[in-house]
């Protein structure tokens, strides 16, 4: 991973009794995600336009597209080029998957990741949750991004349900595209049932959305 000698200017940390997130322009903001008092780390990007090319070229052409595997650092682009739809940009796209897999398995000295990669024509999980896994890795390439609470003051035991509480508007938060965010879930040793609170964003008819996802395997 590129290292940065001066990223303080570069983070935004946000704590208060309710909840803990950090945002920043530096991929070393994503390491925080140990930190006991933080639960949620944005790393802030632009895509760039050759990658956001094939990636506007999957969302239009191969909706319902999905690709689900094993992965590691070395196989990935193997894995990728093996599968994924030719197109003048596809390697470009390829190099930044495979960036967000090894940032993933070196954060967490993983030998295996598990990948997901799906173009979405209808909201993939409408109800607010919290992941049952220690540690998820999202980011949107083309679309609307995952929505999430920043902070408490929600029944957790109607999380899911069709007993959900009305949630306001102005307290939903996005992730926007292109960010690539690390979620703490109730997996993670010491979080149990504090798991970042989040869902699909609500899509329109003919509307699609390109999810990127990374998991413990």
């Amino acid at each position: 991973m590129q290292t940065y000698p001066a990223i303080d200017h570069l983070l935004n940390q946000v704590t208060s009794a309710q909840s803990t997130y950090v945002t920043g322009c530096a991929p070393e903001v994503l390491a925080q995600i140990y930190d006991m008092q933080i639960n949620m780390c944005i790393l802030q990007r632009s895509i760039a336009p050759d990658v956001r090319m094939y990636a506007a070229f999957l969302q239009q052409e191969y909706v319902d597209y999905q690709l689900i595997r094993r992965v590691n650092i070395p196989s990935v682009v193997d894995v990728l080029m093996g599968s994924l739809p030719a197109h003048s940009m596809r390697v470009s796209f390829i190099e930044d998957v495979a960036m967000a897999v090894d940032m993933f398995s070196c954060l967490f000295d993983l030998d295996h990741a598990g990948l997901r990669l799906l173009v979405l024509n209808k909201t993939m999980c409408p109800r607010f949750h919290a992941d049952k896994v220690p540690c998820r890795l999202v980011t949107t390439y083309a679309g609307k991004g995952t929505e999430w609470l920043d902070r408490e003051g929600i029944d957790r035991s109607a999380l899911g349900t069709s007993e959900e509480p009305i949630v306001e508007h102005d307290l939903i938060q996005h992730l926007s595209e292109g960010d690539i965010a690390l979620l703490k879930g109730d997996g993670w040793e010491g979080n149990e049932g504090s798991g970042v609170i989040h869902r699909s964003p609500y899509l329109n008819d003919n509307e699609t959305r390109l999810l990127l996802t990374l998991d413990f395997v």
